[in-house]
């Protein structure tokens, strides 16, 4: 669609940066954002199919272990090396949610209703999060025979305002444990309208720096204190995203007023090596996550994959909520090595059935809203 305005010049004036598009219904729309969602879904279910050194970055390792991993390497611990990053895809999930709801946001000509912004979000996330859980529970039942009946309260409520992450047993509920990211993002929905308000008020560069002292001061006292009591489960509270979230919104911000992302953010990437230290422990996932996005959406401002992104964009909802007991089934029917040519070939199919099965449960859920 074309950015429709009666000023002709404004199209010279605006894409510098990106290209941003209108529909129908005036709801801004970036190419970019699609890209950034489904390389997102594409790392997750490639972090979980593959993972191989999926725990060494969630805690702090003494620094000689980077030099003795890197002795007599070879070409698939290289893959390994990297493939433990994958699971920056979350990092950049939590960006573009914050990106999509503040250009949503600012974009809209109707006063801001909090009634209205929280029925809309109840109605975006909780349809697809409660079928998801149903199918998870017949595909656990009948392709690993585990009915999981008990405690079936622990399933359903939790995930609601992020009351999973403060025990092992809410964290991983015993039908379908991706809930967790739901109570994350929750939070986060609960603290857009305060956070607009801040932003607006004191500017892009002020925020962000506050942000991210509010994320690195939460994540210290999560290593040193909360971590004693909620093991992993860190992650998944806001205030240790809350960087993440509202680098989004930045973004959105800066695109909104006709100006380009800066590039600068791009060398956070050089921090990957930097993980293992307890002195930057505390920020470096977040910086990473934010150097990522930033690629990939200067990589794809000539995107010729468009349709192929947002075909994935457009599932990876679903696809998130949905993935992993399918790996679980694979792993019990022959998945033996997936570092391997088969295994990348089982991946891609892994991943196309998957997408298929996501868009059959979004149908579902569209023809009974209908």
């Amino acid at each position: 669609y074309s950015f429709n305005q009666t000023n002709h010049s404004s199209e010279t004036q605006m894409n510098h940066s990106s290209k941003l598009h209108m529909n129908h219904s005036s709801k801004p729309y970036l190419p970019q954002l699609d890209a950034i969602k489904a390389m997102a879904i594409i790392m997750i279910a490639a972090f979980h199919f593959f993972g191989e050194l999926a725990g060494w970055h969630i805690k702090i390792v003494d620094s000689t272990w980077l030099y003795q991993y890197w002795q007599n390497i070879n070409i698939v611990g290289i893959a390994k090396f990297f493939e433990s990053y994958l699971y920056l895809g979350v990092n950049l999930f939590v960006i573009a949610s914050g990106f999509g709801l503040y250009l949503s946001y600012s974009h809209s000509q109707k006063r801001f209703d909090i009634k209205q912004y929280f029925k809309k979000r109840i109605f975006r996330l909780m349809p697809a999060a409660l079928l998801s859980i149903l199918f998870v529970f017949l595909l656990k039942g009948f392709f690993l025979d585990h009915w999981t009946l008990e405690n079936w309260h622990i399933n359903l409520f939790p995930f609601l305002f992020g009351l999973n992450l403060f025990s092992d047993q809410w964290f991983y509920p015993p039908i379908n444990g991706e809930t967790w990211f739901l109570g994350l993002i929750i939070q986060l929905y609960l603290l857009f309208p305060l956070l607009c308000i801040l932003l607006k008020k004191i500017g892009i560069r002020k925020f962000l720096w506050i942000m991210f002292a509010v994320t690195v001061i939460f994540r210290i006292f999560y290593y040193l204190v909360l971590k004693n009591y909620v093991g992993v489960m860190g992650y998944g509270f806001s205030l240790g995203r809350i960087f993440e979230f509202s680098f989004g919104m930045a973004v959105a911000k800066t695109v909104m007023e006709k100006s380009r992302p800066s590039s600068l953010w791009i060398l956070g990437l050089g921090l990957l090596p930097g993980y293992f230290y307890g002195l930057t422990f505390p920020f470096t996932d977040a910086l990473i996550g934010v150097a990522l996005f930033t690629l990939i959406w200067k990589l794809t401002l000539k995107n010729r994959f468009h349709a192929l992104f947002k075909g994935i964009a457009d599932m990876s909802y679903m696809i998130f909520l949905i993935h992993h007991p399918i790996i679980w089934i694979l792993q019990k029917h022959g998945l033996d090595n997936p570092w391997s040519i088969s295994g990348l070939a089982l991946f891609i199919v892994f991943f196309t059935a998957t997408y298929f099965l996501a868009k059959m449960l979004n149908f579902m859920l569209i023809s009974k809203s209908k």
